[in-house]
């Protein structure tokens, strides 16, 4: 049953690139949440780790819901993804809930660089003025949430993969920051699904050790 979800998850994500090429909103909207419930079918939430990941798992179909063309709900989709991370970062303080501040430092000067990038660069239609606090906030979260997975890199023998898994997140994330406010690039769609997909993969190998 592992191998026909494995399967599935990929065919989803080749159909929906292929409906990104055809310009198919449709087909898009079919294929874009199946990844995420494959995920979900995959994770067994038999410890409280999984089970933070399962929860955080299923707000990202949230957020994929809310971000299709055919809904087009950026603010709903920013917070579906936002109360995700905190899920993760939970599933992260479970696995290694002690830390010293100093170590957040180099994660939170990135945020601190990206937020003023974007808000000293934004394009004055992207309609980055009326959103700002909640990308700010959004910012500052997914650093946290980086910053616990590199914390619990020991934790486990699969952690590092959920470390990998949330880099690509927080890259992807950037990458549609970067496309909506500030400039587009060839390819934009394709490199922020595949590196989100991609990293939950990677964040859902990470619950398959135990």
């Amino acid at each position: 049953m592992k191998k026909l979800y494995y399967l599935l998850f990929v065919l989803a994500a080749l159909v929906f690139l292929f409906a990104l090429y055809i310009d198919s909103e449709i087909l898009a909207a079919i294929s874009k949440p199946i990844p995420l419930i494959m995920l979900l079918l995959l994770v067994k939430p038999n410890n409280k780790y999984n089970r933070l990941i399962f929860v955080g798992f299923i707000f990202s179909l949230f957020g994929d819901v809310f971000l299709m063309k055919v809904v087009d709900n950026f603010v709903l989709g920013l917070a579906s993804f936002l109360i995700g991370h905190v899920f993760y970062i939970f599933a992260f303080l479970h696995r290694k809930p002690d830390a010293k501040l100093l170590s957040a430092i180099p994660f939170y000067t990135l945020a601190a660089v990206l937020a003023a990038f974007f808000y000293f660069n934004s394009s004055p239609d992207s309609g980055f003025d009326e959103l700002k606090i909640p990308v700010f906030a959004y910012i500052f979260v997914i650093m946290t949430m980086v910053w616990r997975s590199f914390l619990q890199i020991k934790s486990d023998k699969l952690a590092f993969l959920a470390a990998l898994g949330a880099v690509l997140f927080a890259f992807s994330d950037s990458c549609i920051a970067f496309d909506m406010f500030y400039r587009s690039f060839n390819l934009a769609d394709v490199v922020i699904i595949t590196t989100y997909w991609s990293g939950q993969f990677l964040i859902y190998l990470s619950t398959t050790s135990k």
